[in-house]
């Protein structure tokens, strides 16, 4: 199966569109995110010492340790959580050192090998787009799969060079385009649309564009009577105007993200001449002034500094963390619509006191867009009755998961009691019935999990992961009992091709497993071995998930929270086990080395699950400092009237009427994988 083709154009416009989404008030009371916006350090090119930072006031210079950086301006994300930069390689990391360092693998399929130059984070820090002789070159920010060219041989012809690549958070590219021989000659200012695809000219004249950080202006430069000066525009290249004149090359331009001021390298005389003294400074176009910053550095770029989210979801009273979850994410039948959450089309029940019945609840409730609600063996609980009434239309089905011993006849009759269609879903044993819920969502999977079924950990990533790919039914899990497995899942793989299907191992138990199995194809697959559960939950989030922009941090010893949890969150990120008194150290290191592209995340339960070690470590690792995350208590699911964090529903486009939400910025979860490491004969 050929999983690394590259991503088509509507990949980008989707992602085009969900960063754009991302700006807007998507949620009950947030706010736009760029309204926040302040301006914090200022980053540096720091020569043979690689990166610096400084205060905007001049004190606080320091040398960032452990980011080696040849010559490139030091962009952040737009969260202000690293910066880009790199030697030979593109790298990204924190600016607190070098200890979640992410290296961009090499670009592939591109022209030349030419140095890599101008890198910059693109669409709220998911991508990062560069330079490499002359053809403009992005990749996920996260490293999972190699960059490779942005535009076509027709939107970029060889006879002409593209530098200088700067994103609008509404996804626009802007960049320098040169032409002629050497490239030497600027042809101004240019734009690429990832919606529409349209690559076109925006200003006749001009150099190194910057955008603003809420996109609306640009700065360049513009060599005017010998001098390069600075110049501000809108963003649609309207309002041209000078804001320096003084004999001085002006290079390297960078925007206060509060309040317009540009940072710049100022050059007594022309930059490169021998007797040429470089400063840093600020100028201030309002007031008319210029002010030195330091000469111990040059390339600012400015830290905008933006709330991210972490949003505490947890029952309370007779609404318990199932409702809360099916409440943070389905409509009311028949009431206003809100912006960002979605309608149910089913249901799932599993009974509430056995968690490794309940674990294939979570890819049937993500691919059949609905909540998984618990309730008691004997009878239909009010609480979940409740919650279907709220939710679901009369004669929609609602899935029943296990025998009569876990979900009794009773239950089934309430259900239809309620108007609704009750559809059992069971097998002689957990393995069987696992590959029942399969044959429900589909047939003929994409992609297959594999987890053992004695223990709900891996279980509960391996079902998370199996409906990240959404309301299509396109992902399944199998469970095993132990190292041993089902007739009807033997029988459901052998009905499989695997040149078109992947199959995933979720566990060293689960390999064990499909190794034992009697075969009738032979089948390469990959395998998540990790030493630990919470090891194997972030090595199947960073195999599946390509720079995710939300994620969900489970408690390791409460399953519900992560049962309710994992069908309403699935489509939108990974989910991470940790433990109760502080965030696990594997959940910590996934969560910071993708902190450019993440900004929200999801935990599911009350205090005790979540203490504030737990909480602070979480916003530490997504965004500049914990100071930089508001959290939204969501009390039965609700979030208070006056949130302004980031949320799970800013994390797609709203998909209330179209049927799915976007799984991410249009790489779906599976997309860019390596070859299969593990390779099995029949």
């Amino acid at each position: 199966m050929n999983s690394r083709a590259r991503r088509g154009l509507a990949a980008l416009t989707s992602a085009a569109t969900m960063a754009a989404g991302l700006l807007g008030a998507v949620a009950p009371g947030a706010q736009a995110a760029t309204a926040d916006v302040t301006g914090g350090q200022i980053g540096l090119y720091g020569g043979s010492g690689g990166i610096a930072t400084i205060n905007a006031d001049g004190t606080g210079l320091r040398s960032v340790p452990g980011i080696e950086n040849s010559g490139h301006t030091p962009n952040w994300s737009p969260d202000g959580s690293r910066v880009v930069a790199g030697g030979s390689q593109i790298k990204t990391g924190r600016v607190t050192g070098g200890t979640s360092l992410v290296t961009l693998p090499w670009a592939e399929g591109v022209r030349s090998s030419a140095s890599y130059e101008d890198p910059a984070f693109w669409l709220d820090g998911r991508f990062v787009v560069f330079s490499t002789g002359g053809q403009l070159v992005y990749g996920p920010s996260d490293g999972s799969y190699a960059p490779s060219p942005l535009l076509t041989d027709a939107q970029e012809p060889e006879t002409v060079c593209d530098v200088h690549p700067t994103a609008s958070p509404d996804g626009t590219l802007a960049f320098e385009r040169r032409a002629n021989y050497g490239c030497y000659d600027s042809q101004g200012i240019w734009t690429y649309d990832p919606d529409t695809d349209a690559v076109k000219q925006l200003i006749a004249s001009g150099s190194s564009p910057v955008y603003s950080a809420d996109g609306s202006r640009l700065v360049f430069t513009r060599l005017v009577d010998d001098w390069t000066q600075l110049f501000t525009a809108n963003a649609d290249g309207s309002a041209v105007t000078q804001v320096t004149t003084d004999p001085t090359d002006h290079l390297n331009p960078s925007w206060d993200p509060a309040n317009g001021r540009i940072a710049y390298d100022a050059h007594t005389t022309h930059a490169g001449h021998s007797n040429d003294q470089q400063t840093v400074r600020i100028l201030d176009p309002a007031a008319g002034t210029s002010t030195a910053l330091t000469d111990a550095g040059s390339r600012p770029a400015w830290q905008p500094l933006r709330k991210n989210g972490l949003n505490r979801i947890y029952g309370t009273g007779p609404i318990g963390i199932d409702a809360a979850a099916s409440r943070w994410t389905f409509d009311t039948l028949g009431g206003t619509h809100q912006p960002g959450w979605i309608d149910a089309k089913s249901a799932v029940l599993i009974n509430k006191g056995n968690a490794t019945y309940a674990a294939p609840a979570i890819s049937l409730g993500a691919q059949k867009q609905g909540p998984v609600l618990s309730t008691s063996s004997g009878s239909l609980d009010e609480s979940a009755a409740t919650e279907l009434k709220r939710v679901l239309p009369k004669g929609s089905a609602v899935y029943l998961t296990g025998n009569t011993n876990l979900l009794a006849a009773r239950v089934a009759t309430q259900v239809e009691a309620l108007g609704y269609k009750a559809l059992r879903l069971e097998g002689t044993d957990l393995s069987s019935m696992s590959a029942r819920i399969a044959k429900q969502i589909t047939a003929t999977p994409s992609w297959v999990f594999i987890a053992d079924g004695n223990e709900y950990h891996d279980p509960i990533a391996a079902s998370t992961a199996a409906g990240a790919l959404g309301y299509r039914g396109t992902g399944v899990v199998l469970l095993t009992n132990g190292k041993s497995s089902s007739t009807s899942v033997q029988n459901y793989i052998n009905a499989l091709d695997p040149e078109i299907t992947g199959l995933v191992t979720v566990g060293s138990v689960a390999e064990q497993a499909f190794r034992q199995m009697p075969l009738v194809n032979g089948w390469s697959y990959w395998a998540m071995d990790g030493a630990t559960h919470e090891d194997v939950a972030a090595e199947l989030a960073d195999f599946w998930w390509t720079a995710p922009t939300s994620a969900v941090v489970e408690d390791t010893w409460v399953w519900q929270n992560a049962v309710a949890g994992g069908a309403v969150t699935a489509t939108y990120g990974p989910m991470l086990w940790s433990t109760e008194a502080s965030l696990s150290t594997v959940a910590e290191n996934y969560l910071t080395k993708r902190s450019a592209s993440i900004s929200s995340v999801q935990t599911f339960g009350g205090n005790v699950s979540y203490p504030p070690a737990n909480r602070t470590a979480i916003a530490n690792a997504i965004a500049a400092s914990s100071a930089w995350v508001d959290t939204v208590w969501a009390e039965a699911g609700a979030p208070p009237a006056t949130a302004s964090a980031r949320s799970l529903r800013s994390a797609a486009p709203d998909p209330a009427q179209s049927g799915r939400p976007e799984t991410g910025a249009g790489v779906k979860p599976g997309e860019h994988l390596p070859v299969p490491d593990r390779h099995i004969a029949p």
